[in-house]
């Protein structure tokens, strides 16, 4: 008698935990159903894109024909000199930019939220960029440069940066805390920074250029100008936008196309 009425005292507390079972598994597929659609893979955005070889050697045309805005900031050029050569623009249904590819396959990587990523376009190329007569090693211990070969190398100096000769360089240039000045004839496969004023001069520059105090002679920038103050332009081309309070504009440069005259540059904090 004592067994059969222990047996009927189990079964209420048994269906108890089953019940309390039921109902955290049926909380928990509400929960993913309530808030797991936000943690889903962002839909990519549906472009089409062409790359086409430029009229600069070494530079490919990258263009939208069709599809929504490309949204530069979520975009990044693997096998580019410049991966984030499209990081201040916005690129709709016929719009451009230049790339300048280091590798074989170039692939254009978009970004969503939740880390999630997606290869919108991978490109075959054959870069035209020459090949490295130096490598990293040959920077070891130097405080300023001169450089009138190739070097395959983000030229990264806590001192001033100093290029006095005609050659290129397949990297970054940039001066972490004081100046950079490029007198004559560098072609920089990727952004020009100093964390004080950068001077170029009759050269191209495969990136943007930024630094507190910008000046520009017969120079042409495949990207965007960054200044806390006036930009002084004289003969140059710069294919992306201006973000500086001003601009100066000398023997007839041009600005995304525009003349320079004519332009009105963007806020810096829009960069």
């Amino acid at each position: 008698m004592r067994n059969r009425r222990a047996r009927r005292g189990l079964s209420p507390v048994i269906g108890t935990v089953l019940l309390v079972a039921i109902a955290v598994l049926l909380a928990s597929v509400a929960a993913y159903v309530a808030f797991g659609a936000t943690e889903e893979r962002e839909p990519a955005p549906e472009v089409t894109l062409e790359l086409e070889p430029g009229p600069v050697p070494g530079a490919y045309e990258l263009s939208v024909t069709n599809g929504e805005r490309l949204d530069g900031e979520r975009v990044e050029l693997r096998g580019a000199a410049d991966e984030n050569a499209l990081r201040n623009r916005d690129l709709l249904a016929g719009d451009s930019a230049a790339v300048f590819p280091v590798r074989e396959r170039l692939q254009l990587v978009w970004f969503g939220e939740h880390d999630s990523s997606y290869v919108l376009r991978e490109f075959e190329v054959d870069p035209e960029v020459p090949s490295a007569d130096e490598t990293c090693p040959w920077l070891a211990g130097k405080t300023s440069v001169s450089i009138d070969f190739v070097l395959y190398c983000d030229v990264s100096i806590t001192d001033s940066v100093d290029i006095e000769s005609g050659g290129t360089v397949v990297g970054r240039i940039e001066s972490q805390s004081d100046s950079v000045d490029i007198d004559t004839g560098l072609t920089v496969y990727g952004p020009v920074t100093a964390g004080d004023d950068v001077a170029i001069d009759g050269s191209e520059v495969a990136g943007d250029v930024r630094g507190p105090d910008v000046d520009i002679d017969t120079t042409t920038v495949y990207g965007s100008v960054k200044s806390a103050n006036e930009v002084d332009l004289d003969g140059a081309t710069v294919t992306g936008h201006v973000y500086a309070p001003s601009v100066s504009c000398t023997d007839n440069p041009t600005i995304d196309g525009q003349s320079c005259s004519s332009y009105a540059p963007k806020d810096p904090d829009d960069y």
